[in-house]
């Protein structure tokens, strides 16, 4: 029940007074975005137990292309959200999210796409050899 409310929480409040997301961690995972007609943001959020997590910033996907690092060897909660505003239509926005436990040498593509009120997320893992596979979108457990 706290996720839920963070989520919505996070997606009323917008990008104002929310942290920007860093980490030391190595850049492993890149967001490749195609948006037209609507904004996006990646929340970043460590899971830290049971339906449990702890927000640990956000990047604007506002760039064709963002490199980040996600430390791995442990699960994070990455929340896309979408924010479209039109006239007639006033303010609306979505969020989706994915867990994923980065693996020491892979990398990760997470394709965020936007266009005519239709969205798409997905997630790719990538090993050292270049072999591929699309990961399953999944929520934090034992919520």
């Amino acid at each position: 029940m706290k996720l839920v409310a963070l989520l919505g929480a996070l997606a009323v409040a917008g990008c104002s007074g929310l942290k920007i997301y860093s980490s030391d961690a190595p850049k492993n995972v890149r967001i490749a975005s195609h948006l037209e007609g609507a904004r996006a943001v990646l929340h970043v959020h460590e899971v830290t137990g049971p339906c449990a997590t702890r927000y640990e910033g956000t990047v604007k996907l506002d760039q064709p292309a963002v490199d980040l690092g996600v430390p791995a060897g442990r699960s994070s909660f990455l929340v896309v959200g979408f924010d479209t505003s039109s006239i007639l239509g006033g303010q609306r926005g979505t969020t989706v999210g994915t867990v994923v436990t980065p693996r020491d040498g892979y990398r990760y593509e997470l394709g965020v796409r936007y266009k005519d009120n239709l969205y798409d997320v997905g997630l790719r893992e990538i090993d050292r050899k270049g072999t591929s596979r699309d990961l399953p979108r999944g929520g934090v457990g034992g919520c």
